[in-house]
């Protein structure tokens, strides 16, 4: 699949009402949104099948929501992508992008850690991010991690979310 038929199911699949909901609702830093679900990105990225050269191409179009949710799901696990935790611009990026493709890679938890320095809250939410979808594996690391960040609407409800799974692992 090419980035031009990936465009074509966007609008294909497009809500309206759900996409206006998005830009109505949120600051979304995306100028296009076509109002795709998580399930119809997913069927999507099954008709693509894993492709890197395609998920490079998506990330890039950074200015289309779909576009910036479909390129995890449709990047191939081996492919390294951590520099994508750094150019995340929301919540719903770093969730997919985290649990779909970053918590396959070797790399991860380092890359976590290291990332949860950062002052960016968005940056800390998204290390949470992938922290959280490394447990118990990386339940010493989160541990760590979340002590020493500070307190951010962002990051408040990923804490209580590790705190959570810290205390099931006891």
């Amino acid at each position: 699949m090419e980035l031009r038929e990936a465009k074509q199911q966007f609008f294909a699949l497009r809500n309206g009402l759900l996409a206006d909901t998005l830009k109505q609702q949120t600051a979304t830093p995306h100028r296009l949104i076509f109002g795709l679900n998580l399930p119809q990105l997913m069927e999507i990225a099954a008709k693509a099948g894993k492709d890197e050269a395609l998920a490079d191409a998506l990330w890039a179009d950074a200015d289309c929501r779909e576009s910036r949710l479909l390129a995890p799901l449709v990047c191939p696990h081996e492919a390294q992508r951590p520099q994508w935790l750094e150019q995340i611009k929301s919540v719903e990026e770093a969730d997919i992008l985290c649990h779909r493709l970053l918590r396959h890679q070797p790399e991860a938890a380092p890359t976590a850690i290291r990332m949860a320095e950062s002052t960016d809250p968005l940056m800390r939410y998204a290390a949470l991010r992938l922290l959280l979808n490394l447990m118990p594996a990386s339940a010493d690391a989160a541990s760590s991690v979340i002590k020493n960040t500070p307190d951010h609407h962002l990051t408040a409800g990923i804490i209580r979310q590790i705190n959570e799974e810290l205390q099931w692992l006891k």
